[in-house]
Order: structure tokens, then sequence, then C-alpha cells
């Protein structure tokens, strides 16, 4: 291929076989193409490495392997020199940051100083040129209106979904200016729109809140919550995925927790089935173990809620306790339980093993419990809920040998233990749970 390459017209069906056949090199020219000045044919380079970076075999080859390190250094120079290309390199790195082991090369890019074989690896926050200090660069620089902003923040929000990435971005300026945006937004937030700069701002603040909240000041919930209570969309139900995991008083959710324990609910378990919801969202913006992390948070809410006013009801935790819910962590738990550790079943794409998405799926279950084992005010045995709840308790304490969490392994064994010790009387909400489950599991 010849080094004066200025753009492919690749076709779909090409796409792959280019790229991660390994028989042709077509990377190399093409990152040699971005150091180039004609803007032209810059323009073209940059989305020729798009349209490549889209199918999945392909990411994993630009983002980490072959001359992934040529390749993220060219588009950084065109990112921090500041070329009206920048935005189309910043696309580029979200598209590669969709596979799931890319996130933490790009979002940890860290460039050597020197090329000799002594420079150091130079952490993050202290080199310039890591990936993390150039987007805030472009976001100090750029107009707020322009793609390069806007795009800066959309690769933001998609580099947080890693864990140590969102504690790296929590100790920058970078969270505060997020909601610094929504803040300063004019435009209603059931008006924003998909890849809009207040979409990217919210879906950050709401994956650093869900790791570790670093960086979030005081009023990011009062920030949020307004559109919480005033935006019944996909908006909406991020901002209340915030107060989640902001851990906010019960008393801050609207209609006393019926729409957020709704939302979540549906949320939870459209992510489950791999679906979306219509004109809401994708079947591929929310991962399972962030929506069960998040209807966990809310259990855990109205659980305090009820012990701090003594109900002795659990008025606030029922509201949670879905049977359509409970249902679906009880499917979650039972696919890890019989199928977790098998070699075949470890695929990446594959959310029903997500073995993070159990461990919260317990957490969530042991925090209903108190609503779950309420028996009716008028006692009435039942031995076959004496045989559910011993079923479910051996289920729990299968999963307890299967995951690697110590805690996850205590909180199943004790939940298990719990409802196998509860009495041979009717529990309404426990029966209709476990009746959904099976109904859920034989499709």
């Amino acid at each position: 291929m010849s080094r004066s390459l200025t753009f492919l017209f690749v076709v779909q069906s090409n796409r792959e076989p280019m790229v991660a056949s390994g028989k042709y090199d077509v990377l190399n020219p093409l990152a040699d193409c971005l150091l180039q000045n004609n803007d032209e044919k810059l323009h073209y380079v940059c989305l020729t490495l798009n349209n490549l970076a889209i199918p999945h075999p392909n990411k994993r080859v630009m983002a980490l392997e072959r001359i992934h390190k040529k390749l993220f250094a060219n588009l950084c120079y065109v990112i921090s020199s500041g070329k009206k290309e920048a935005y189309l390199c910043l696309i580029c790195f979200t598209n590669l940051s969709f596979y799931e082991k890319a996130e933490a090369s790009i979002g940890q890019y860290s460039p050597k100083q020197s090329t000799s074989l002594l420079a150091r690896k130079i952490p993050p926050l202290e080199n310039p040129n890591s990936m993390l200090r150039i987007l805030q660069d472009v976001i100090a620089n750029a107009a707020r209106g322009t793609a390069d902003y806007r795009w800066a923040f959309g690769l933001l929000a998609s580099l947080a979904k890693h864990p140590d990435n969102a504690i790296l971005i929590g100790l920058t300026a970078l969270p505060r200016m997020a909601i610094q945006n929504l803040k300063e937004s004019t435009i209603p937030s059931e008006e924003w729109k998909e890849n809009s700069l207040e979409d990217f701002c919210l879906f950050l603040i709401m994956r650093l809140a869900e790791v570790s909240k670093q960086g979030l000041g005081v009023d990011v919930i009062e920030t949020v919550k307004p559109i919480m209570i005033n935006d019944s969309g996909v908006q909406g139900l991020k901002a209340t995925m915030v107060c989640a995991f902001m851990e906010v008083p019960w008393s801050i959710y609207p209609h006393y927790g019926v729409v957020a324990a709704g939302s979540v609910a549906e949320l939870m378990g459209n992510t489950f089935e791999r679906k979306g919801k219509r004109k809401v969202y994708a079947d591929n913006i929310f991962s399972l173990k962030t929506a069960v992390k998040a209807y966990c948070a809310l259990g855990c809410a109205a659980v305090k809620a009820d012990r701090e006013s003594k109900h002795q009801d659990f008025s606030n935790t029922k509201v949670v306790a879905l049977p359509t819910a409970v249902a679906v962590l009880l499917q979650i738990i039972a696919e890890i339980a019989a199928h977790w550790g098998e070699e075949e079943n470890e695929n990446e794409f594959d959310i029903h093993y997500d073995v993070k998405a159990g461990e919260y799926a317990v957490s969530a279950l042991s925090s209903l419990l108190p609503a779950l084992l309420l028996g009716e005010k008028a006692p009435r045995p039942s031995k076959r809920t004496g045989r559910i709840c011993l079923e479910l308790g051996q289920l729990l304490l299968t999963f307890s040998t299967k995951v690697p969490s110590v805690p996850a392994k205590s909180r199943a064994t004790d939940a298990g233990e719990k409802i196998s010790e509860a009495a041979e009387t009717g529990l309404p909400l426990l029966e209709a749970s476990y009746d959904l489950w099976k109904v859920g599991a034989a499709k």
C-alpha cells in the first residue's frame, strides 16, 4: 500500500478483513498521514480511521495490538495541534473505547517523554501529553459550542466506564466543568439529544458517581434533582441513577420513590434481556451491572428510611421490592450459579454472566429481605412457601461457591440462610417474585 495514501473507500464488508485479518498494512500509512499538513487529505484519513474502527475485532487491533501506540500518538498530535479535524480524532478514540478492554489503554495513555530505553512511564496526571491532560486542555481552550469541546466530553463519558479511569478523571477539574455545563444549559433536559454536550456530561457524572463520587461536589444533587423530577426520559433516568449512587435520602425521590424504583427496575430488566426502550435508550447504552447497582442503592435508601422512621411494614422497601424486579435479580443469580466459571460462558459480550452484576444482585436481594420475608397480617400455613425458601436458599449457597469476592460470598450465604429459615407461612412478595422468575427462566 502506498505511503501517499490519502483516502480509502472502505465498504462495510471490507472493513474487518482490511484490519483484523492481519493481511494488509493499512494502519501504518493511515497513522503516518495524520501528521501531514493537507487539511483535505487529513479530513479523509480521519473519516477512514473512524470507518475502520467500527467493527469490534478492528477495535481490538487498533487499540491494543500492532501499531496502537503510534496511532494513539498521531491522533493525539492532531487533537493537541488544534486542527479542525481534532473532533474526528476524538470520535475515533470514542469508537475504540467501546471495546471494553481498550478503555484503560486509551484513558490511561501516557507516552514516555523520550525514546530512551531508560525513559520511565509517567503517571497520566503528571504527564502533559497524556490522554486526560490533552482532553483537559481541549476543554479549557475550545469554545463551549464547538465539536471539539463536545466530543472531548463524549470521550470522557465513555472512558469513565472503567473504574480506574473514573478515579483519575475525578482527581481533575473535569467533573466540575461537566456539572457547570448542565447548570448553564438553556435547553430543557427532555430536549437534550443523544450525543449532545448535556447528554455526554450527565453520562460522565453518572459514571463517576457510580465508581467513587470523587470530584463531584455537594451541588451535584441540586443540579440533577430537577432533571430527575421533571424528565421522564433517559435524562431523568440518568439523574435518578446519579442520586442513587450518591446515596441521597429516600425523601429526595419524588412520588415516594415509585417513579425511581419503577424506572430503574425496568432498566435492569431491559439490559438483562438485551433490549432498549423505544425512543428512550438503546440496548447497549447501559450495562447490566450499572443498572443492578443503582437498583441496589435504591433498596438500601428505602430500607434506611424505614428503619429510621420505624415503619414495621417496611412500606418504603416494598416500593423497591417489585416482584418483576426481584425476579430479574433471581435470574441473574441463577445464571451465574449455574454457569459462571465455564470457559464457553465467559464471553465479554454476554451480560448474563457478568459476575459483578451478580454480586450487586445479591446485595440488592439482601437489602430487600425485610420486605420479601414479611408475612401476611393473617398468617396462613404454606408448605409451598417453605419449599420455595429452601430452593432459594440453596441457590444462594451455590452462588456463594462460584463468585470470587469474599464479601459477595458472605452476603449470599447470609441471605440464603435467612430465606431458608423463613417460617412456612405465606410470603406474598417472595412467592410472586419466585413465580415470575420461573416464568422468565422458562422462556
